[in-house]
């Protein structure tokens, strides 16, 4: 990812100011408008081609071969998953990175932006959602469906978006570490590990969670634009952030 000059520089408002925390700029393209807003408007297009009829009986197939190969302990995994990366299980994962990274490492900026990355990629998937509104596999039509009771729908897979954008998120947070390209690539495996479980479960089509990759990343390119923007001289307005910022 090319980054512009901008976003790479010590924010102009924390100029004369200490700070702790490495993500006061966030990594961004210099086109951080055009490009997810190009990238959202390929996303609908394929969405809205995936509605078809002859679409949709292709990837069923896909839905109904693996629902013919479920295991028991790998349905209890898939199940554990979906629980844990659901909506209440990722607003705690989001509630414990607020405390640790604000009370722990005392990183209140760190905190904010961890969060905000996380929060906004999993959101922007509802934009998908609720404007190409592709129903979900008919469970009917499935040998052994284990979670029919959904949101209706299905393109693109917020577990998958929620995966994809905590593991951005903490890449940003260590990318000047050693550790940073190592949680990337795993966390990018883990992500595509939550795909596959999305669709042996038989709640998405497989196009619904390739398209979370790019429908993901997409939110964050234009959310780490608006931070840029908006946030340095925002919190440098806020004492109990600087001050805390400043130990």
């Amino acid at each position: 990812m090319t980054t512009s000059d901008y976003a790479t520089s010590r924010p102009r408002a924390w100029a004369h100011l200490p700070a702790r925390s490495g993500l006061l700029r966030l990594p961004t393209l210099r086109h951080w408008i055009a490009v997810p807003v190009i990238l959202s408007v390929v996303l609908l297009a394929i969405g809205l081609a995936a509605t078809t009829t002859p679409y949709t009986n292709s990837e069923l197939a896909i839905d109904q071969w693996m629902s013919n190969q479920h295991v028991g302990w790998f349905n209890a995994v898939a199940l554990a998953i979906e629980q844990i990366l659901g909506p209440r299980g990722a607003i705690v994962i989001l509630v414990l990175l607020l405390v640790v990274l604000w009370a722990v490492r005392r990183t209140p900026v760190d905190a904010l932006a961890v969060v905000s990355i996380t929060g906004f990629g999993w959101v922007y998937s509802l934009l998908f959602k609720y404007v190409i509104h592709r129903h979900r596999p008919d469970s009917s039509l499935l040998a052994n469906p284990l979670s029919p009771d959904m949101d209706p729908n299905s393109f693109p897979s917020g577990h998958v978006c929620f995966a994809v954008s905590l593991t951005i998120a903490l890449y940003f947070l260590f990318r000047h570490t050693r550790a940073g390209t190592w949680i990337l690539v795993v966390g990018l495996i883990v992500s595509a590990f939550v795909a596959w479980t999305r669709v042996y479960v038989g709640v998405h089509y497989p196009m619904d969670v390739i398209a979370s990759f790019p429908a993901s990343i997409a939110g964050i390119l234009l959310w780490s634009g608006l931070w840029n923007r908006f946030a340095p001289p925002m919190l440098a307005k806020l004492p109990f952030i600087t001050r805390l910022e400043s130990r």
